[in-house]
């Protein structure tokens, strides 16, 4: 048959069309060598001899309604007398050993960017197994490897990503949110592994690093990147205190009496929202609880006290703050609050870094989010590696990723 209008959907550069067979379901285009093509060899450009032939198929883009689409294509077995090497000559875009073309399996990908693998085949003719082998090779070979050499703060936190507690340890590019690094568990050779990879200079260069007050991930830092500040997230320190304040509210409401029982109970929420925050009707049942309860009120006090800390732009000048409100909260005579007091004081270096550097785990929180979504997309990866590949195209410029070289 005519083949002229095809020429443009299957230009592949040395390869002309023989034949076209098309079918309501299959597509299947026959290729060979055209002779005007020297076969050239791949290493070090030289003139190869062809050494035998041999007929091999790829899959391909849908072509209309026939969703199966075959290339059926010479495939030449060349050698280098230059460089004495052997090579196989295929039509670009196929990679060696490959059963499909790049441009097919980078569709494969995209579509896994947006929906579960197990929904791709309803689009295009491909297995699950298939669909994820796919994926991931394009990942792999799309996405640049981490540059270390720039890093200047780290986000390094733990995410949950099983329902029976398991963990990955994270860390992020504090100026470009860009995923460095994801390992499993949250304990110390989880970060470790991260810092073994990084050069003494590139360590050095390193400036500071936000975390979770929890973990063990300061001792690392510390044994690691000695000369960085440690930066403990005060986000993380606000949610601290508000498991105090729903301490102190349930040792208040299993000590209360039936009657005040009922004015303590539903207000969890008052307690913890910024009064800015509050409708009338929720600030009037607040305003009630505290002039019924002082311990309640005490540490409601307390959480407006602390929450000027964070207004504070001289370093100095927090530190001092921050001393005074957590010798307060040590006369408290509150044991939650105590504790939590004497926590502050123990770590006051790390939170007053904050004022230094001004970073917080903001960044990575919003990138949870993300892991939580593609993990409920995927229903869970038991594949740590691809899971890494797929949060960090998300975490890239799309300027970043390029398309590979076969």
């Amino acid at each position: 048959m005519y083949v002229g209008g095809f020429r443009k959907l299957f230009d592949f550069e040395g390869y002309v069309i023989e034949k076209v067979v098309l079918t309501e379901e299959l597509a299947q285009v026959n290729l060979r060598r055209d002779r005007r093509f020297n076969l050239t060899c791949p290493h070090c450009g030289a003139k190869m001899g062809k050494n035998r032939t041999s007929r091999q198929t790829a899959r391909d883009l849908p072509l209309g309604p026939a969703r199966k689409v075959i290339l059926v294509y010479e495939a030449i077995q060349g050698r280098c007398s230059n460089c004495d090497s052997f090579a196989t000559i295929r039509p670009p875009g196929i990679p060696e050993g490959g059963r499909a073309t790049w441009r097919l399996m980078s569709l494969v990908s995209c579509c896994a960017r947006f929906m579960p693998l197990s929904r791709i085949s309803e689009i295009l003719p491909v297995s699950t197994a298939t669909a994820y082998r796919w994926d991931k090779k394009v990942l792999a070979q799309q996405l640049p490897e981490p540059n270390f050499d720039e890093l200047e703060v780290l986000l390094i936190d733990e995410k949950s990503i099983g329902k029976h507690h398991d963990y990955v340890t994270v860390v992020l590019d504090g100026q470009t949110g860009e995923l460095l690094h994801m390992a499993e568990g949250k304990k110390k050779k989880s970060l470790e592994s991260f810092f073994d990879r990084l050069t003494d200079e590139q360590k050095s260069a390193t400036e500071a690093a936000a975390m979770d007050r929890a973990g063990a991930y300061k001792q690392v830092v510390s044994e690691e990147i000695p000369e960085a500040d440690i930066v403990f997230d005060k986000f993380h320190i606000i949610k601290n205190y508000h498991e105090v304040i729903d301490d102190v509210r349930r040792q208040e409401w299993r000590a209360a009496s039936d009657e005040n029982k009922e004015v303590v109970k539903g207000q969890r929420y008052n307690l913890l929202r910024n009064p800015e925050n509050l409708t009338e009707e929720q600030n009037q049942e607040l305003e009630e609880l505290l002039q019924l309860n002082e311990n309640i009120n005490k540490v409601y006090v307390m959480k407006d006290q602390l929450r000027k800390l964070w207004g504070y732009v001289r370093p100095d000048r927090a530190e001092r703050y921050l001393e005074y409100w957590a010798q307060l909260a040590k006369q408290s005579t509150l044991e939650p609050l105590e504790e939590f007091g004497s926590s502050l004081l123990e770590c006051t270096e790390e939170v007053v870094n904050y004022f230094r550097h001004e970073i917080t785990l903001g960044p990575l929180e919003g990138f949870n989010n993300l892991i939580s979504r593609i993990l409920h997309r995927a229903c869970g990866y038991d594949d740590l590696e691809y899971m890494f590949l797929k949060l960090r195209r998300e975490s890239l410029p799309k300027f970043l990723i390029s398309s590979p070289q076969f």
